[in-house]
């Protein structure tokens, strides 16, 4: 929805004009809503000045066009001369209560049509010669609740815009919570208010237990994008509010709670790349190896550097992010073109994680993971034993097989092994250990 007020001014010179005149269709639509329910939970009052309006994309979402009753009481109208629109051109449009007959900007209340996904606008094509568009209820809302009530939420992205991780008419921000259980497609999306970097919508609470307390957070690009850390009360891992019987808007939040966008803590990164080497997956002479995480996900900014230590890289990055948050990183080699394997975080979560406590040295990664080689499998047929390991199934791999009668020494290199990821022989009598081994 776009608030814009747009003057329009023609001139109009002496000439000649050669061909007819084509004047631009005006085809009458009948916009149509049901406020009964609204009525019923009180939330539209005729006798307190309430009144209620259709705001669309054909004069900028303004929001003078009131509705007139109908002979139902309850179904209020108004008709719009509109331009007739054919293939990808439609009409956007939403209902608004308008508390009182008086209230502006923030004050009024847009309908989040239940039909539409994420209480998105309505939608229609305006045919030749007009439309009378069915009786819809105020935000699909058909039957009355025991009770129904509005929250706002609304949060400031400035802190996010300030740190380039945010651009407004480019990105966008969801509240997503408990009164959903957190569904990956129940994000509220919220929309900005013109002129600020602050971002609003409104959450209808329907049936749900008064009293309770629900959590929530904001995320950036829906629920695969970029979410707040820690922001609840003494680093807890949520904001919250209580539900009550009445409308509710929440304080305004800072993204992340970031109140100074110039602090920074560093925050230093191991790793070991040493079985990554040996399954042939890095190079030390051609490959570079960077971090990247909540702070900046580009694959630019955290670039590592080799250790003392053989194949171990470490680097220190500032990240200017609130104390208690939840940072979710990952590494990758050559800025972006081969990143770890999902599922390295805690649980077989996502992305590795860390909790910003100030200025700290993490404990040492290994990349994607893997710590060792992996398993031998082993299957003897006769005097013949075949031996195969996941690892050296990469050509340029650096893993060869060594065997031995005795685990604690004697061990010896398996002839034409070395980069294979396969081998069958006789190993003759006795107990055989076998292991892999690189350089």
């Amino acid at each position: 929805m776009k608030l814009a007020n747009i003057t329009m001014k023609l001139t109009i010179t002496a000439g000649l004009f050669l061909g007819p005149i084509i004047a631009a269709s005006a085809d009458p639509v009948v916009f149509n809503v049901n406020m009964s329910v609204q009525t019923a939970l009180g939330n539209f009052n005729v006798g307190n000045g309430d009144t209620v309006l259709v705001g669309g994309n054909w004069d900028g979402w303004a929001t003078t066009n009131i509705m007139a009753v109908t002979a139902n009481t309850n179904v209020y109208s108004i008709t719009k001369n509109l331009a007739a629109q054919s293939g990808t051109n439609y009409t956007d449009y939403k209902f608004i209560i308008n508390p009182g007959g008086n209230s502006t900007g923030n004050a009024l209340i847009w309908e989040v049509p239940a039909s539409i996904p994420n209480g998105g606008d309505r939608y229609f094509q305006v045919p030749a010669g007009g439309t009378n568009l069915p009786v819809v209820y105020f935000s699909d809302a058909s039957n009355a609740p025991s009770y129904q009530v509005w929250i706002t939420f609304q949060v400031d992205m400035g802190p996010a815009i300030t740190q380039g991780k945010f651009t407004i008419g480019q990105n966008y921000v969801d509240a997503f919570g408990s009164w959903n259980n957190w569904l990956q497609t129940g994000g509220l999306l919220l929309a900005n208010v013109s002129g600020t970097s602050n971002y609003v919508g409104r959450l209808t609470a329907t049936d749900l237990t008064l009293g309770s307390v629900f959590q929530y957070k904001y995320a950036i690009n829906g629920y695969g994008g970029t979410w707040e850390g820690n922001v609840g009360t003494n680093g807890t891992a949520n904001r919250t509010f209580t539900l009550t019987s009445t409308n509710e808007v929440l304080p305004l939040n800072l993204w992340n709670n970031i109140t100074n966008v110039n602090l920074s803590y560093a925050v230093t990164f191991q790793v070991n790349m040493l079985v990554e080497y040996l399954m042939g997956l890095f190079d030390p002479s051609s490959d570079y190896l960077y971090v990247n995480g909540d702070w900046d996900w580009t694959g630019l900014e955290g670039l590592l550097t080799q250790t003392a230590t053989p194949y171990v890289y470490t680097g220190t990055v500032a990240i200017a992010l609130s104390p208690g948050t939840v940072v979710d990183y990952k590494y990758d080699l050559n800025g972006g073109v081969t990143w770890e394997n999902d599922g390295v975080g805690p649980g077989g979560a996502k992305n590795h994680q860390f909790t910003l406590v100030g200025n700290t040295n993490l404990p040492g990664d290994y990349f994607n993971n893997y710590v060792d080689l992996g398993p031998i499998n082993i299957s003897v047929s006769g005097a013949q034993t075949a031996l195969s390991w996941a690892s050296g199934t990469n050509a340029p791999n650096h893993i060869r097989l060594q065997n031995s009668t005795n685990l604690l020494s004697g061990w010896v290199d398996v002839s034409n092994t070395q980069g294979q990821s396969a081998v069958t022989n006789n190993f003759g009598p006795g107990p055989q250990f076998f292991r892999l081994i690189g350089p």
